[in-house]
């Protein structure tokens, strides 16, 4: 029995990661049809129904808004999946999309240096290590012109905002650690999320596209968004957190490899930091599996 629930467990973590792993791919042509304030009410509208929906297919109960969480926790809920997602495709729409999911997906190493702070261990010095490395290869995507000498040829606007999304993922995980991620605190987080974004795509133009140009900002609502989160969630639970946590780390990997497969441009130089914020971040996960295990 044990090992028919870890199966499954697996399937739904693979599957939360095959999710994951297409956001930044189908955020590159849902951008080629919508602008970012457009896919970002469209996204967060589709995952706020989907969660409305998982939420009473799981619980029979139509209450939805009694008893929500405290106002503090929606706003860890707010910094964590809204500030992330915006700032990630407005980082998305304005820059390289490649470096700006890579630089995005630098979240771990922030992390790491507040845990060399706490922790003061073997483990939190190598972590504050690889996350100097890494930081390394941030720069190099985010100098504009090529160089380190940010004061004379300007940071990348597109790396920036990204980096400004690596800061809020790093928050939620920090703030967010005696915290449980349910429909009952994502709902009104995505519904927030949707009417915010509805509000600035109003004030940017006056007319919406046409329904048929919709289809791949609701599937990254749906998909990556709410069914990712639900699987995972899934395949976590019981000694799933333990055991399957590292395939997780794949995704930042299996997303960048989407994105060049679907002719991404990309310098040298680019992937070189690519290559150090990539293996660096998926280092310092694994250090900190180790350190959850221990």
């Amino acid at each position: 029995m044990f090992m028919k629930n870890m199966n499954y467990s697996v399937a739904a973590a693979l599957t939360s990661v095959l999710f994951w792993s297409t956001n930044a791919l189908a955020a590159k042509y849902g951008l080629a049809a919508l602008n970012v304030s457009e896919l970002l009410t469209i996204q967060f509208s589709a995952a706020a129904i989907t969660f409305l929906f998982l939420y009473i297919l799981r619980h029979r109960d139509l209450r939805i808004f009694s008893g929500l969480p405290p106002l503090k926790q929606i706003l860890i809920g707010l910094v964590g999946l809204v500030g992330t997602i915006i700032l990630q495709y407005i980082a998305f729409g304005i820059g390289n999309i490649l470096e700006a999911n890579v630089i995005a997906y630098s979240w771990p190493l922030i992390v790491a240096v507040w845990a060399a702070v706490v922790l003061r261990n073997r483990i939190g010095l190598a972590g504050i290590g690889l996350a100097l490395i890494g930081f390394y290869g941030v720069v190099m995507i985010m100098a504009a012109k090529g160089t380190l000498n940010f004061l004379e040829q300007g940071i990348n606007p597109g790396g920036a905002v990204a980096f400004a999304s690596a800061l809020c993922m790093a928050f939620y995980t920090v703030a967010s650690s005696n915290i449980r991620m349910t429909e009952k605190l994502l709902i009104p987080v995505t519904l927030i999320g949707a009417g915010s974004c509805f509000i600035f795509a109003c004030f940017q133009n006056g007319g919406w596209p046409e329904i048929n140009d919709w289809g791949i900002a609701a599937y990254i609502g749906v998909g990556p968004m709410a069914i990712g989160y639900f699987l995972w969630s899934y395949a976590m639970s019981g000694d799933g957190a333990k055991i399957i946590a590292p395939i997780g780390y794949a995704t930042p990997l299996l997303s960048t490899v989407l994105l060049l497969v679907s002719g991404e441009d990309y310098t040298q130089r680019t992937m070189y930091g690519i290559l150090l914020i990539l293996s660096c971040s998926l280092g310092v996960l694994f250090l900190q599996h180790i350190h959850s295990k221990s």
